[in-house]
């Protein structure tokens, strides 16, 4: 079963970054998440994620990949 890293882009500066979420597919697919507080690595800005915010990866931190 595939694992996947979570990612987010902070709002204050841009950068993309890990959460250090891990789950399976399967989870993430069927989870809610809301109000997630996640700490930028860059700029120290704290911002509240929800699951349209999150990018996936395979837990290697690869991007997946494109579709289409």
């Amino acid at each position: 079963m595939a694992r996947l890293a979570l990612w987010v882009r902070c709002a204050a500066c841009g950068r993309e970054f890990d959460t250090g979420i891990r789950m399976a597919a399967r989870n993430f697919a069927k989870g809610t998440f809301a109000a997630n507080y996640h700490t930028c690595p860059r700029c120290g800005a704290r911002g509240t994620y929800r699951k349209g915010d999150y990018v996936t990866r395979d837990d290697a931190g690869a991007p997946p990949a494109a579709s289409g």
